[in-house]
């Protein structure tokens, strides 16, 4: 089983790295962050990491970063809506 683990975690190559820099500036692209917000880094992390396991197919890995990105955003969402019921309407920034 190490011998099917290992095969998988190579070293990246350029073309590895463009490809996903390419799922991510999606991603980004999608959520309006710059790729150095504190949650594209994680992102970016877990693509990295999902890449080195074997999961190279753009849409997986777009569906992946996407769903991460929603596990991440709704908590600040609510916490922030909760707040905004109770003062009132506020501003985002």
């Amino acid at each position: 089983m190490l011998d099917s683990q290992s095969i998988h975690l190579k070293a990246l190559d350029s073309t590895d790295l463009h490809h996903l820099q390419t799922v991510l500036n999606e991603i980004c692209r999608e959520a309006g962050k710059s790729q150095r917000a504190p949650d594209m880094q994680e992102i970016a992390a877990l693509l990295i990491s999902l890449y080195r396991h074997g999961v190279t197919e753009e849409d997986k890995l777009l569906s992946v970063g996407r769903l991460a990105l929603t596990q991440t955003t709704p908590s600040a969402a609510a916490a922030g809506s909760s707040e905004s019921d109770a003062a009132g309407p506020s501003s985002v920034e």
